[in-house]
Protein backbone atom coordinates (compact mmCIF):
# COMPACT_ATOMS: atom_id res chain seq x y z
CA UNK A 1 0.00 0.00 0.00
CA UNK A 2 1.42 3.29 -0.88
CA UNK A 3 1.86 6.52 1.45
CA UNK A 4 -0.60 8.05 0.29
CA UNK A 5 -2.76 5.77 0.38
CA UNK A 6 -2.07 4.61 3.89
CA UNK A 7 -2.05 8.18 4.64
CA UNK A 8 -5.88 8.79 3.14
CA UNK A 9 -6.55 6.14 5.18
CA UNK A 10 -5.87 7.18 8.53
CA UNK A 11 -7.61 10.37 8.05
CA UNK A 12 -10.45 8.46 7.02
CA UNK A 13 -10.42 6.62 10.14
CA UNK A 14 -9.89 9.62 12.65
CA UNK A 15 -13.18 11.36 11.36
CA UNK A 16 -14.88 8.06 11.54
CA UNK A 17 -13.93 8.20 15.01
CA UNK A 18 -14.56 11.72 15.77
CA UNK A 19 -17.54 12.23 14.42
CA UNK A 20 -20.14 10.11 17.26
CA UNK A 21 -21.74 12.43 18.65
CA UNK A 22 -25.14 12.99 17.34
CA UNK A 23 -26.53 16.38 16.59
CA UNK A 24 -30.36 15.11 17.75
CA UNK A 25 -31.21 17.26 21.17
CA UNK A 26 -34.05 14.53 21.64
CA UNK A 27 -31.24 13.07 24.54
CA UNK A 28 -30.26 16.46 25.67
CA UNK A 29 -34.13 17.68 26.29
CA UNK A 30 -34.89 14.04 27.70
CA UNK A 31 -31.91 14.17 30.40
CA UNK A 32 -33.51 18.22 30.91
CA UNK A 33 -36.59 17.38 31.92
CA UNK A 34 -35.22 14.36 34.05
CA UNK A 35 -33.89 16.60 36.08
CA UNK A 36 -37.27 18.85 36.81
CA UNK A 37 -39.34 16.22 36.92
CA UNK A 38 -41.27 16.08 39.85
CA UNK A 39 -40.95 19.92 40.48
CA UNK A 40 -43.66 21.25 38.21
CA UNK A 41 -46.86 19.75 36.94
CA UNK A 42 -47.91 17.90 34.35
CA UNK A 43 -45.86 17.90 30.51
CA UNK A 44 -43.18 19.77 28.85
CA UNK A 45 -43.50 19.25 25.20
CA UNK A 46 -40.47 19.46 22.55
CA UNK A 47 -40.78 20.07 18.89
CA UNK A 48 -44.03 18.07 19.25
CA UNK A 49 -45.37 16.74 15.99
CA UNK A 50 -48.87 16.46 14.72
CA UNK A 51 -50.18 13.84 17.15
CA UNK A 52 -48.30 15.27 20.50
CA UNK A 53 -49.85 18.92 19.27
CA UNK A 54 -53.56 17.38 19.62
CA UNK A 55 -52.71 15.78 23.16
CA UNK A 56 -51.63 19.02 23.77
CA UNK A 57 -54.89 20.95 22.76
CA UNK A 58 -56.85 18.31 24.65
CA UNK A 59 -55.19 18.28 27.94
CA UNK A 60 -55.02 22.32 27.53
CA UNK A 61 -58.96 22.25 26.57
CA UNK A 62 -59.32 19.84 29.88
CA UNK A 63 -57.65 22.55 31.85
CA UNK A 64 -59.96 25.48 30.93
CA UNK A 65 -63.40 23.56 31.17
CA UNK A 66 -63.17 23.77 35.43
CA UNK A 67 -62.01 26.61 36.92
CA UNK A 68 -58.56 27.08 36.47
CA UNK A 69 -56.28 26.95 39.60
CA UNK A 70 -52.54 28.12 40.17
CA UNK A 71 -51.31 24.62 39.13
CA UNK A 72 -53.38 24.47 35.86
CA UNK A 73 -52.05 27.89 34.73
CA UNK A 74 -48.60 26.59 35.46
CA UNK A 75 -49.80 23.04 33.58
CA UNK A 76 -51.04 25.78 30.61
CA UNK A 77 -47.93 27.50 30.90
CA UNK A 78 -45.38 24.28 30.16
CA UNK A 79 -47.62 23.28 27.47
CA UNK A 80 -48.46 26.66 25.81
CA UNK A 81 -46.02 29.05 26.27
CA UNK A 82 -44.07 30.06 23.10
CA UNK A 83 -40.99 31.87 25.18
CA UNK A 84 -40.20 28.48 26.87
CA UNK A 85 -40.06 26.49 23.51
CA UNK A 86 -37.16 29.22 22.53
CA UNK A 87 -35.27 28.16 25.31
CA UNK A 88 -35.52 24.70 24.98
CA UNK A 89 -34.17 25.57 21.41
CA UNK A 90 -30.87 26.17 23.31
CA UNK A 91 -30.54 22.74 24.10
CA UNK A 92 -30.30 21.97 20.20
CA UNK A 93 -27.93 24.65 19.48
CA UNK A 94 -25.60 23.46 22.56
CA UNK A 95 -26.26 19.57 21.34
CA UNK A 96 -25.00 20.97 18.06
CA UNK A 97 -21.78 22.72 19.19
CA UNK A 98 -20.65 19.24 21.22
CA UNK A 99 -21.63 17.69 17.95
CA UNK A 100 -19.21 19.90 16.23
CA UNK A 101 -16.52 20.08 18.82
CA UNK A 102 -15.97 15.80 17.85
CA UNK A 103 -15.86 16.41 14.39
CA UNK A 104 -12.08 17.18 13.14
CA UNK A 105 -11.21 20.14 11.00
CA UNK A 106 -11.42 19.11 7.30
CA UNK A 107 -8.25 18.11 5.50
CA UNK A 108 -6.92 20.58 2.64
CA UNK A 109 -6.24 19.38 -0.94
CA UNK A 110 -4.09 20.86 -3.31
CA UNK A 111 -3.14 20.75 -6.85
CA UNK A 112 -0.11 22.23 -8.33
CA UNK A 113 0.96 21.75 -12.57
CA UNK A 114 4.35 23.38 -13.25
CA UNK A 115 5.43 24.01 -16.90
CA UNK A 116 8.58 25.14 -18.92
CA UNK A 117 10.59 24.29 -21.36
CA UNK A 118 8.33 21.42 -22.48
CA UNK A 119 8.61 19.70 -19.53
CA UNK A 120 5.38 19.35 -16.77
CA UNK A 121 5.41 18.72 -12.58
CA UNK A 122 2.49 18.36 -11.05
CA UNK A 123 1.88 17.82 -7.39
CA UNK A 124 -0.95 17.02 -5.63
CA UNK A 125 -1.07 17.30 -1.33
CA UNK A 126 -3.45 16.08 0.98
CA UNK A 127 -2.55 18.04 4.80
CA UNK A 128 -4.75 18.12 7.47
CA UNK A 129 -4.14 20.42 11.49
CA UNK A 130 -2.77 17.90 13.95
CA UNK A 131 -3.09 19.83 16.48
CA UNK A 132 -6.51 19.75 16.44
CA UNK A 133 -6.38 15.73 16.65
CA UNK A 134 -4.23 16.48 19.61
CA UNK A 135 -7.07 18.95 21.44
CA UNK A 136 -9.95 17.39 20.09
CA UNK A 137 -10.69 15.29 23.27
CA UNK A 138 -10.10 18.39 25.55
CA UNK A 139 -12.82 20.20 23.35
CA UNK A 140 -15.08 17.71 23.16
CA UNK A 141 -14.94 17.79 27.01
CA UNK A 142 -15.53 21.46 27.01
CA UNK A 143 -18.66 21.15 24.93
CA UNK A 144 -19.73 18.99 27.35
CA UNK A 145 -19.76 20.94 30.10
CA UNK A 146 -21.29 23.44 28.12
CA UNK A 147 -24.02 21.32 27.31
CA UNK A 148 -24.62 20.65 30.95
CA UNK A 149 -24.84 23.96 31.68
CA UNK A 150 -27.47 24.43 28.72
CA UNK A 151 -29.79 21.90 30.59
CA UNK A 152 -29.83 23.53 33.67
CA UNK A 153 -30.18 27.08 32.39
CA UNK A 154 -33.19 24.91 30.22
CA UNK A 155 -34.59 23.40 33.51
CA UNK A 156 -34.47 26.24 35.55
CA UNK A 157 -36.51 27.73 32.64
CA UNK A 158 -38.90 25.55 32.91
CA UNK A 159 -39.12 26.22 36.48
CA UNK A 160 -39.55 30.05 36.32
CA UNK A 161 -42.33 29.78 33.28
CA UNK A 162 -44.03 27.20 35.67
CA UNK A 163 -43.78 29.66 38.91
CA UNK A 164 -44.34 32.98 36.77
CA UNK A 165 -47.58 30.88 35.90
CA UNK A 166 -48.75 30.18 39.01
CA UNK A 167 -47.93 34.05 40.42
CA UNK A 168 -49.85 35.69 37.59
CA UNK A 169 -52.94 33.64 38.30
CA UNK A 170 -52.89 34.11 42.10
CA UNK A 171 -52.87 37.80 41.37
CA UNK A 172 -56.06 37.53 38.82
CA UNK A 173 -57.55 35.10 41.76
CA UNK A 174 -57.26 38.38 44.00
CA UNK A 175 -58.35 40.66 41.51
CA UNK A 176 -61.25 39.23 40.94
CA UNK A 177 -61.96 38.81 44.50
CA UNK A 178 -61.75 42.39 45.29
CA UNK A 179 -64.30 42.91 42.50
CA UNK A 180 -66.72 40.39 44.16
CA UNK A 181 -65.93 42.54 47.93
CA UNK A 182 -66.38 45.63 46.02
CA UNK A 183 -69.51 45.74 44.35
CA UNK A 184 -71.93 44.91 47.09
CA UNK A 185 -70.57 47.51 48.77
CA UNK A 186 -71.31 49.67 45.47
CA UNK A 187 -75.13 48.74 45.89
CA UNK A 188 -75.76 49.22 49.43
CA UNK A 189 -73.56 53.01 48.75
CA UNK A 190 -76.66 53.31 46.30
CA UNK A 191 -79.22 52.21 48.53
CA UNK A 192 -78.17 54.31 50.91
CA UNK A 193 -77.85 57.57 49.05
CA UNK A 194 -81.48 56.80 47.71
CA UNK A 195 -82.75 56.73 51.03
CA UNK A 196 -80.74 59.82 51.80
CA UNK A 197 -82.22 61.44 48.95
CA UNK A 198 -85.70 60.81 50.19
CA UNK A 199 -85.12 62.03 53.69
CA UNK A 200 -83.92 65.34 52.34
CA UNK A 201 -86.78 65.54 50.06
CA UNK A 202 -88.18 64.97 53.63
CA UNK A 203 -86.46 67.34 55.16
CA UNK A 204 -84.77 65.38 57.60
CA UNK A 205 -81.67 65.72 56.42
CA UNK A 206 -79.53 68.47 56.02
CA UNK A 207 -77.26 68.75 52.53
CA UNK A 208 -74.21 68.06 54.06
CA UNK A 209 -75.41 65.07 54.93
CA UNK A 210 -77.29 64.25 51.54
CA UNK A 211 -73.35 65.08 50.04
CA UNK A 212 -72.09 62.37 51.89
CA UNK A 213 -73.84 59.87 51.11
CA UNK A 214 -73.47 60.99 47.68
CA UNK A 215 -69.79 61.03 48.12
CA UNK A 216 -69.67 57.54 49.92
CA UNK A 217 -71.30 55.69 47.07
CA UNK A 218 -69.21 57.94 44.03
CA UNK A 219 -65.89 56.56 45.74
CA UNK A 220 -67.51 52.95 46.18
CA UNK A 221 -68.18 53.32 42.52
CA UNK A 222 -64.89 54.54 41.60
CA UNK A 223 -63.26 52.00 43.61
CA UNK A 224 -64.72 49.15 41.74
CA UNK A 225 -63.91 50.67 38.62
CA UNK A 226 -60.25 50.71 39.69
CA UNK A 227 -60.73 46.85 41.16
CA UNK A 228 -62.24 45.93 37.57
CA UNK A 229 -59.62 47.20 35.62
CA UNK A 230 -57.14 45.79 37.52
CA UNK A 231 -58.41 42.81 37.21
CA UNK A 232 -58.41 42.59 33.65
CA UNK A 233 -54.77 43.63 33.36
CA UNK A 234 -53.83 40.65 35.55
CA UNK A 235 -56.38 38.93 33.01
CA UNK A 236 -53.91 39.86 30.27
CA UNK A 237 -51.17 38.94 32.53
CA UNK A 238 -52.23 35.02 32.94
CA UNK A 239 -52.53 35.21 29.19
CA UNK A 240 -48.97 36.32 28.34
CA UNK A 241 -47.55 33.75 30.88
CA UNK A 242 -49.91 30.93 29.70
CA UNK A 243 -49.68 31.56 26.43
CA UNK A 244 -53.70 31.28 26.31
CA UNK A 245 -55.59 33.64 23.01
CA UNK A 246 -57.70 36.19 24.58
CA UNK A 247 -60.32 34.38 22.41
CA UNK A 248 -60.27 30.98 24.62
CA UNK A 249 -62.85 30.98 27.58
CA UNK A 250 -62.07 30.14 30.79
CA UNK A 251 -62.53 31.16 34.59
CA UNK A 252 -59.95 31.53 37.46
CA UNK A 253 -60.38 29.36 40.68
CA UNK A 254 -60.99 31.34 44.36
CA UNK A 255 -57.76 31.81 46.16
CA UNK A 256 -57.33 28.57 48.20
CA UNK A 257 -57.73 28.60 52.26
CA UNK A 258 -54.62 29.21 53.90
CA UNK A 259 -52.34 26.26 54.92
CA UNK A 260 -50.08 26.78 57.78
CA UNK A 261 -46.74 25.49 57.61
CA UNK A 262 -43.64 25.20 60.03
CA UNK A 263 -40.91 26.41 57.75
CA UNK A 264 -37.32 25.13 58.81
CA UNK A 265 -34.98 27.87 57.53
CA UNK A 266 -31.67 26.13 57.69
CA UNK A 267 -33.07 22.96 55.77
CA UNK A 268 -34.81 25.60 53.44
CA UNK A 269 -31.67 27.47 52.53
CA UNK A 270 -30.03 23.91 51.87
CA UNK A 271 -32.26 22.57 49.76
CA UNK A 272 -31.81 25.89 48.05
CA UNK A 273 -28.09 25.21 47.63
CA UNK A 274 -28.53 21.77 46.33
CA UNK A 275 -31.74 21.73 44.42
CA UNK A 276 -31.49 25.35 42.54
CA UNK A 277 -30.52 24.81 38.94
CA UNK A 278 -28.94 28.17 38.38
CA UNK A 279 -27.20 27.63 41.22
CA UNK A 280 -26.02 24.40 39.12
CA UNK A 281 -25.69 25.87 36.32
CA UNK A 282 -23.35 28.55 37.68
CA UNK A 283 -21.08 25.79 38.81
CA UNK A 284 -21.28 24.32 35.85
CA UNK A 285 -20.15 27.65 34.12
CA UNK A 286 -16.93 27.65 36.57
CA UNK A 287 -15.96 24.05 35.89
CA UNK A 288 -16.14 24.79 31.71
CA UNK A 289 -14.26 27.90 32.09
CA UNK A 290 -11.30 25.94 34.08
CA UNK A 291 -11.67 23.36 31.60
CA UNK A 292 -11.07 26.20 28.97
CA UNK A 293 -8.21 27.54 30.58
CA UNK A 294 -6.68 23.76 31.47
CA UNK A 295 -6.90 23.38 27.48
CA UNK A 296 -5.22 27.05 26.76
CA UNK A 297 -2.39 26.73 29.13
CA UNK A 298 -1.62 23.51 28.05
CA UNK A 299 -1.37 24.52 24.47
CA UNK A 300 -0.51 27.99 24.23
CA UNK A 301 3.30 27.02 23.23
CA UNK A 302 2.02 24.79 20.31
CA UNK A 303 2.13 25.59 16.69
CA UNK A 304 -0.41 28.22 16.32
CA UNK A 305 -0.89 25.48 13.36
CA UNK A 306 0.48 21.91 13.06
CA UNK A 307 -0.85 20.26 9.30
CA UNK A 308 0.73 17.26 8.45
CA UNK A 309 -0.06 15.11 5.41
CA UNK A 310 1.06 13.69 2.18
CA UNK A 311 2.61 15.06 -0.59
CA UNK A 312 2.65 13.07 -4.48
CA UNK A 313 5.16 14.75 -7.62
CA UNK A 314 4.83 13.45 -10.79
CA UNK A 315 8.10 14.48 -12.44
CA UNK A 316 8.71 14.97 -16.57
CA UNK A 317 9.94 11.66 -16.93
CA UNK A 318 6.98 10.31 -15.33
CA UNK A 319 8.37 9.22 -12.25
CA UNK A 320 6.38 9.57 -9.06
CA UNK A 321 8.00 10.53 -5.88
CA UNK A 322 5.70 10.61 -2.68
CA UNK A 323 6.46 11.83 0.57
CA UNK A 324 5.05 12.99 3.86
CA UNK A 325 4.77 16.75 4.74
CA UNK A 326 4.78 19.33 7.84
CA UNK A 327 3.91 22.72 7.86
CA UNK A 328 4.13 24.72 11.19
CA UNK A 329 2.92 28.38 12.16
CA UNK A 330 5.20 29.19 15.12
CA UNK A 331 4.26 31.03 18.07
CA UNK A 332 6.60 34.05 17.44
CA UNK A 333 4.83 37.21 18.23
CA UNK A 334 1.33 35.80 19.71
CA UNK A 335 2.23 33.63 22.65
CA UNK A 336 -1.35 32.88 23.87
CA UNK A 337 -0.80 34.90 27.73
CA UNK A 338 -3.36 37.43 26.45
CA UNK A 339 -5.78 34.46 26.03
CA UNK A 340 -4.76 32.85 28.77
CA UNK A 341 -5.39 36.17 30.95
CA UNK A 342 -8.67 36.72 29.91
CA UNK A 343 -9.28 33.17 30.40
CA UNK A 344 -8.42 33.63 33.75
CA UNK A 345 -10.16 36.76 34.68
CA UNK A 346 -13.56 34.95 33.29
CA UNK A 347 -12.95 32.33 35.78
CA UNK A 348 -12.51 34.46 38.52
CA UNK A 349 -15.62 36.37 37.96
CA UNK A 350 -17.71 32.85 37.41
CA UNK A 351 -16.12 31.75 40.63
CA UNK A 352 -17.83 35.22 42.75
CA UNK A 353 -20.18 35.49 40.51
CA UNK A 354 -21.29 32.00 42.06
CA UNK A 355 -20.70 32.98 45.64
CA UNK A 356 -22.93 35.97 44.76
CA UNK A 357 -25.86 33.49 43.76
CA UNK A 358 -25.36 31.18 46.53
CA UNK A 359 -25.56 34.30 48.91
CA UNK A 360 -28.59 35.53 47.15
CA UNK A 361 -30.14 32.34 47.51
CA UNK A 362 -30.02 32.04 51.25
CA UNK A 363 -31.14 35.70 51.46
CA UNK A 364 -34.38 34.98 49.06
CA UNK A 365 -35.26 32.01 51.54
CA UNK A 366 -35.00 34.03 54.42
CA UNK A 367 -36.71 36.62 52.79
CA UNK A 368 -40.01 34.67 51.14
CA UNK A 369 -39.94 32.46 54.45
CA UNK A 370 -40.64 36.22 56.22
CA UNK A 371 -43.26 37.32 53.38
CA UNK A 372 -44.78 33.82 54.00
CA UNK A 373 -45.09 34.18 57.90
CA UNK A 374 -46.00 37.88 57.69
CA UNK A 375 -48.95 37.17 55.20
CA UNK A 376 -50.47 34.35 56.97
CA UNK A 377 -50.04 36.44 60.51
CA UNK A 378 -51.87 39.44 58.69
CA UNK A 379 -54.69 37.14 56.95
CA UNK A 380 -55.41 35.72 60.33
CA UNK A 381 -56.03 38.79 61.96
CA UNK A 382 -58.26 40.20 58.97
CA UNK A 383 -60.21 36.75 59.07
CA UNK A 384 -60.91 36.63 62.62
CA UNK A 385 -60.27 39.83 64.40
CA UNK A 386 -60.80 42.69 61.96
CA UNK A 387 -63.29 42.22 59.63
CA UNK A 388 -66.24 40.50 61.96
CA UNK A 389 -65.74 43.82 63.96
CA UNK A 390 -65.96 45.98 61.30
CA UNK A 391 -68.87 44.89 60.11
CA UNK A 392 -70.42 44.70 63.37
CA UNK A 393 -69.70 48.23 63.17
CA UNK A 394 -70.94 48.91 60.23
CA UNK A 395 -74.51 46.93 61.01
CA UNK A 396 -74.91 48.81 64.18
CA UNK A 397 -74.39 51.97 62.63
CA UNK A 398 -76.33 50.99 59.94
CA UNK A 399 -79.20 50.60 62.59
CA UNK A 400 -78.44 53.66 64.31
CA UNK A 401 -78.38 56.08 60.69
CA UNK A 402 -82.14 54.31 60.17
CA UNK A 403 -83.38 54.64 63.64
CA UNK A 404 -81.77 58.85 62.93
CA UNK A 405 -79.82 58.57 66.14
CA UNK A 406 -76.61 59.49 64.12
CA UNK A 407 -75.79 61.51 60.79
CA UNK A 408 -74.47 60.13 57.50
CA UNK A 409 -71.15 61.08 58.06
CA UNK A 410 -70.72 58.34 60.47
CA UNK A 411 -72.02 55.83 58.53
CA UNK A 412 -69.74 56.96 55.02
CA UNK A 413 -66.87 56.67 58.36
CA UNK A 414 -68.22 53.33 59.29
CA UNK A 415 -68.35 52.32 55.49
CA UNK A 416 -65.34 53.42 54.54
CA UNK A 417 -63.54 51.50 57.18
CA UNK A 418 -64.60 48.24 56.27
CA UNK A 419 -63.83 49.00 52.84
CA UNK A 420 -60.50 49.68 53.78
CA UNK A 421 -60.80 46.13 55.64
CA UNK A 422 -61.81 44.18 53.06
CA UNK A 423 -59.16 44.98 50.32
CA UNK A 424 -56.15 44.93 53.34
CA UNK A 425 -57.74 41.09 53.64
CA UNK A 426 -58.05 40.28 49.86
CA UNK A 427 -54.10 41.62 50.18
CA UNK A 428 -53.28 40.01 52.61
CA UNK A 429 -54.36 36.50 51.48
CA UNK A 430 -52.83 36.87 47.73
CA UNK A 431 -49.55 38.19 49.67
CA UNK A 432 -49.78 34.68 51.36
CA UNK A 433 -49.92 32.81 48.33
CA UNK A 434 -47.53 34.70 46.02
CA UNK A 435 -44.79 34.24 48.88
CA UNK A 436 -45.38 31.10 48.74
CA UNK A 437 -45.04 30.40 45.27
CA UNK A 438 -41.95 32.27 45.21
CA UNK A 439 -40.86 30.54 48.60
CA UNK A 440 -41.10 26.86 46.67
CA UNK A 441 -39.34 28.99 43.54
CA UNK A 442 -36.57 29.92 45.47
CA UNK A 443 -35.48 26.60 47.12
CA UNK A 444 -35.83 25.20 43.63
CA UNK A 445 -39.28 23.89 43.13
CA UNK A 446 -41.73 21.62 43.57
CA UNK A 447 -44.37 22.02 46.64
CA UNK A 448 -44.26 22.75 50.27
CA UNK A 449 -44.74 20.57 52.43
CA UNK A 450 -44.99 17.98 50.12
CA UNK A 451 -44.39 14.29 51.36
CA UNK A 452 -42.38 13.66 48.32
CA UNK A 453 -39.14 14.67 47.76
CA UNK A 454 -38.66 16.31 44.38
CA UNK A 455 -36.70 14.02 41.96
CA UNK A 456 -33.30 15.07 39.76
CA UNK A 457 -32.25 17.02 42.41
CA UNK A 458 -29.64 19.24 40.83
CA UNK A 459 -26.23 18.64 42.95
CA UNK A 460 -26.42 14.43 41.37
CA UNK A 461 -26.15 16.59 38.00
CA UNK A 462 -23.26 18.65 39.57
CA UNK A 463 -19.69 18.42 37.99
CA UNK A 464 -18.16 16.66 40.63
CA UNK A 465 -20.62 14.12 40.78
CA UNK A 466 -20.97 14.18 36.46
CA UNK A 467 -17.27 13.09 36.95
CA UNK A 468 -17.66 10.53 39.53
CA UNK A 469 -20.30 8.51 37.31
CA UNK A 470 -18.30 8.06 34.87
Amino acid sequence: MSAALRLGTVFLGMGVLAACATTQPRGAFEATAKIVAGRHPGEVPFRPDDAASARIETRVQELLAAPLTAEGAAEVALLRNPFLQARLEELGIAQADLAQATRLSNPGLSFTSISGGGQQIRTVSLVTDFVDLLVQPLRRKLAEAELERVKLEVGQAILATAAGARIALIRLQAGEQMVRSLGPIAEIDQAALDYAEALFVAGNITSLERANAGASWAEARAQLGWAQAEAARRREAVLRATGLASREAWTADTLGELEPLNVDLEVLQGQALASRLDLAAARWAVDALSRALALKRRTRLFPLGVEVGVERETEPDGVHLTGPIVSLRLPLFDTGKASVARLDAELARARWQLRGLEDGARSEVREKASDLAAAFDQEKIFREDLLPLRREVLDLTLREYNAMLIGTFHLVVARQAELESERRHVEALEGYWIARAELERAVGGGRLGSSEPARGEASDLSPQAHKESH
